[in-house]
C-alpha cells in the first residue's frame, strides 16, 4: 500500500498527465476547426463565384433568348385566370372557311406578304397602315388595277413613289391628336372613291388594338371586304387593362368579320399564357360576314400558301387552331 504522501504524488502526476493531453487534444481540434473553417470558407468563395457566373451566363442566354422569340415560362402567366383570358380571345380568332372561294399569297415571299381570299371584284381601292420598308402587299394590290392609301408615321418616304401609291406620314390612333388619326378620319383622308368595297391592311406594332377598341365611331370596318391585321405580343394578356382593349377589339371586328385565315409570325416566337402556348405575333385575315357564306375551317396551318416571316428559321405550327371553350 503507497503512503499517503506517494499516492497524492500519483494522483497529482495523473492529472498533470491528463491536462496535457487535454490540452493537446483541445489544440489539436483547434487546428482541425481552423482547416474545417478555412474549407469551409473556399467553399463558400467558389459557390459564390461559380453563382455570378451562372447569373452572367443566363442573363446572356436569357437576352439572347428573348431576341429569338422565345417561349415565355413565366409564373404570372400560368394561372387559370390568364387561361381563361387567351382562350376568351381565341374564341374569337377561330378560322372559317369561305365557301367557293380560294386563297392567294398577296405581297412578299415572307414578312410582309399575307393569305387572303381571291376575291378583287367590285373593290375600289385599298388602305395599307404600316408599312416601314416594305410596300410590297400595296404594289401587289396596286398590280390589280387598285389604288392604295398609305398610312405611316415612322417613315420620311414612302419605300415606293409610283402612280396609285399616296403616302401620308400619319398613324392609327383613338383620336386625331398630333400626327395621329382615327379609322374614319383616315378613310376620309385616302382620296379613294367614295362607293364601293375596300381591303384593309394594318401593321401598327400594337397600336392595333387600342384603335379597334374604339367600336364602330372612331373604327368603321364596314367598307372593308378584307381586312388583314398582325395582331402583336398577346403575352400582356397578364394585365388586365391590356386584356380588355384587346377582347373589345376582336369582339368589334367579329361583330362584322370572320376569321379565314391565321399565320404565326416565327420571329415573335410563341408565349405559354395558362398552359396554352400562344403565337405572340398573330398574322389574321378577316373577311366580311355579309360577302361570304362561311363553314368550319380545320386547317391546319400554316398552309402550302404561308411562308415563315423569318426564312431562316422554320414556320411555327398552329395545327386548327381551334382551342377549348374559355371557363
Amino acid at each position: 500500500m503507497l503512503h499517503p504522501v506517494a499516492r497524492l504524488k500519483a494522483i497529482l502526476g495523473e492529472i498533470l498527465l491528463n491536462g496535457r493531453l487535454a490540452v493537446q487534444a483541445g489544440t489539436l481540434a483547434t487546428q482541425r476547426l481552423d482547416a474545417l473553417e478555412h474549407g469551409l470558407r473556399r467553399v463558400t468563395d467558389d459557390i459564390l463565384r461559380i453563382s455570378r457566373q451562372l447569373e452572367e451566363s443566363c442573363g446572356a442566354a436569357d437576352a439572347d433568348h428573348r431576341a429569338a422569340g422565345p417561349v415565355l415560362l413565366d409564373e404570372r402567366l400560368s394561372t387559370y385566370d390568364i387561361r381563361g383570358r387567351i382562350l376568351a380571345l381565341a374564341a374569337l380568332l377561330s378560322p372559317q372557311r369561305a365557301q367557293g372561294t380560294p386563297k392567294i399569297r398577296v405581297g412578299a415571299s415572307h414578312d410582309g406578304g399575307y393569305v387572303m381570299l381571291d376575291d378583287w371584284e367590285g373593290l375600289a381601292g385599298a388602305l395599307s397602315i404600316g408599312i416601314g420598308t416594305d410596300d410590297s402587299w400595296d404594289r401587289a394590290v396596286l398590280a390589280r388595277g387598285l389604288p392604295v392609301a398609305q398610312f405611316d408615321h415612322t417613315i420620311a418616304a414612302p419605300p415606293t413613289a409610283t402612280p396609285g401609291l399616296a403616302w401620308l406620314p400619319l398613324g392609327i390612333g383613338t383620336e386625331d391628336l398630333n400626327n395621329l388619326r382615327t379609322l374614319r378620319s383616315m378613310l376620309a383622308l385616302a382620296a379613294l372613291p367614295p362607293t364601293g368595297d375596300l381591303l384593309l391592311k394594318l401593321d401598327a406594332e400594337a397600336a392595333e388594338w387600342p384603335a379597334l377598341g374604339c367600336y364602330e365611331a372612331a373604327a368603321p370596318l364596314g367598307r372593308f371586304r378584307q381586312i388583314v391585321i398582325e395582331l402583336h405580343w398577346f403575352e400582356r394578356v397578364a394585365d388586365p387593362d391590356w386584356f380588355a382593349v384587346a377582347a373589345r377589339a376582336l369582339g368589334h371586328i367579329a361583330s362584322t368579320h370572320a376569321v379565314v385565315h391565321v399565320h404565326a409570325n416565327n420571329g415573335g416566337g410563341v408565349a405559354l399564357l395558362g398552359g396554352i402556348c400562344f403565337p405572340r405575333v398573330l398574322e389574321v385575315t378577316f373577311a366580311r360576314r355579309n360577302a361570304y357564306a362561311f363553314e368550319p375551317e380545320d386547317g391546319p396551318f400554316p398552309t402550302p400558301l404561308d411562308t415563315p416571316c423569318n426564312p431562316v428559321r422554320p414556320d411555327l405550327f398552329l395545327g386548327s387552331f381551334r382551342f377549348p371553350p374559355p371557363g
